[in-house]
């Protein structure tokens, strides 16, 4: 993985600029911080302000693993494509694809309250009904090793058996027939006629994207990690902003941000008063 915020890495955002192309971006990590209680996350108002003229000039797309209807209270209509639960949730899936999950899901939280509820508000676990997929959430747990043996434990009994996905102190379930990022990403890029795609996410679930070494793509995450597929990486959250500046100015006018961020971190604009 090589820093994206570095001259190679301007001109590779640069050739994208150039043609038409698809700009998509995971949410919680990546376009929002990462905080305590994961209904309190929201857009930065410097990052709101970029996304948005981004999004007034280009196809831009959030794929996430909130559901479409959390992603609107939290965007509004800042960008038009909404992509939900890992890239299940969304016009490009078919409705009886869609409904087959649902009915999925439902079943599954209705065996885990029938058969595990005490158990895991003992532990302090939460779940998530994301109505396309399920989410265990513990970052607020004291006992987070029990917890996650809890979780695990529930999962296993799950039929049929789930697709699991790690997160930052969670732990996603989908149906095995579920789409997931990397397909809802490909799909955007042929429904919106977009030969080329950036992406940048940061956690577990967005390596469906990055792992598609596909060269069209430009894969960048949050966070540099060994073993990940993606092929740039931002050192923090903050360093999204600069991203969505350059991309938004674009060419000559984009070097000042960039100037000198290798070594020293990139200079943060100005937030719009």
């Amino acid at each position: 993985m090589d820093y994206l915020l570095t001259e190679a890495g301007k001109l590779e955002l640069e050739k994208l600029i150039k043609g038409r192309s698809l700009y998509a971006f995971d949410f919680d990590g990546t376009l929002a911080k990462i905080v305590r209680e994961h209904h309190a996350a929201r857009l930065s108002r410097p990052i709101r302000f970029w996304l948005k003229k981004l999004a007034q000039g280009a196809p831009t797309a959030i794929i996430s693993g909130r559901s479409v209807e959390d992603l609107q209270s939290r965007v509004g209509t800042v960008v038009p494509h909404l992509i939900g639960n890992h890239g299940s949730e969304g016009p490009h899936t078919r409705q009886e694809d869609r409904q087959l999950v649902r009915e999925t899901c439902r079943a599954w939280l209705q065996f885990i309250t029938e058969r595990f509820h005490d158990e895991l508000s003992e532990c302090g676990v939460s779940i998530e009904d994301k109505s396309y997929s399920l989410s265990f959430h513990y970052r607020t747990v004291d006992q987070r090793d029990a917890a996650r043996l809890l979780i695990f434990r529930v999962i296993g009994e799950l039929s049929p058996p789930p697709r699991i996905v790690l997160g930052k102190s969670v732990v996603n379930v989908m149906p095995p027939t579920a789409s997931h990022k990397g397909t809802a990403l490909l799909e955007y890029m042929r429904r919106l006629d977009c030969p080329t795609a950036l992406y940048v996410g940061d956690d577990e679930t967005d390596e469906d994207v990055f792992s598609l070494r596909d060269h069209r793509i430009l894969t960048v995450r949050v966070g540099k990690k060994k073993g990940s597929s993606a092929r740039y990486f931002l050192k923090r959250q903050a360093e999204i902003t600069a991203v969505l500046q350059f991309l938004v100015e674009g060419g000559d006018r984009g070097l000042q941000t960039w100037s000198g961020c290798h070594e020293q971190g990139v200079s943060r604009p100005t937030p719009p008063s």
